[in-house]
């Protein structure tokens, strides 16, 4: 039988706030990115898409599967796996910075649970800070606040489904498709463009230029 993580929590725990005591130490041992489904949304294809220095629409093609998840090999690694470690690191998905934790927020409520780690993982789990400590050292809130915001809007065009069929699928995924004005000015920030980007999607469906962020999840399974 494998040894118990160091530090692990047994049994996993829900209910976790920002102010709760939580650190993690990670080895680079490179198991959490094996055999994981993670989602991105188009602020995530489009943070990828500027490290690698290609368009969004390659991105989507050649590491995704239809921009929804990333694309795993044959072994069950991420497409993004090397050598070496991740090669997106500085760009890597929310999923990706939050674990092994993982994130559940309601119209009022916010948590964080435990994700199951690998049995044989090298991480090492302690009490040295708090889980807010651990998103900034992740930059993992830009990531939040724009999983929110897409989801919001997914959840909303679900329930307008003729504004829903007046997007089509490559501007749904590309924070820059010409969904405005010809000639408008492009945001500068990657985080910028992708706030653009949800506000003209709710315009093209007719809900407006602004939606609330709905409940989300962010975790890895």
């Amino acid at each position: 039988m494998a040894a118990e993580p160091a530090g692990a929590p047994t049994p996993l725990r829900t209910g976790l706030r920002r102010d709760s005591a939580f650190s993690f130490r990670c080895h680079a041992c490179n198991r959490c990115c094996r055999h994981k489904t993670i989602q991105v949304n188009p602020y995530e294809l489009a943070r990828l898409a500027h490290g690698l220095g290609l368009p969004v629409a390659e991105v989507v093609g050649r590491y995704t599967d239809e921009g929804v998840h990333l694309r795993q090999r044959e072994d069950g690694n991420c497409v993004f796996l090397g050598a070496s470690g991740c090669s997106v690191h500085g760009d890597r998905p929310l999923v990706c910075r939050l674990y092994p934790l993982g994130r559940i927020v309601g119209p009022d409520s916010e948590e964080f649970v435990d994700a199951a780690p690998h049995p044989d993982t090298e991480g090492v789990w302690g009490t040295n800070g708090t889980i807010a400590d651990y998103l900034d050292q992740q930059d993992a809130l830009p990531y939040m606040e724009l999983a929110d915001a897409y989801f919001g809007l997914f959840l909303k065009l679900l329930q307008a489904p003729d504004g829903a069929a007046a997007i089509q699928p490559h501007e749904m995924i590309d924070i820059d498709a010409p969904l405005g004005e010809a000639g408008e000015d492009s945001p500068t920030t990657v985080e910028a463009r992708a706030h653009r980007h949800v506000r003209r999607l709710a315009a093209r469906a007719g809900l407006g230029a602004e939606v609330t962020p709905l409940p989300s999840v962010s975790r890895c399974d």
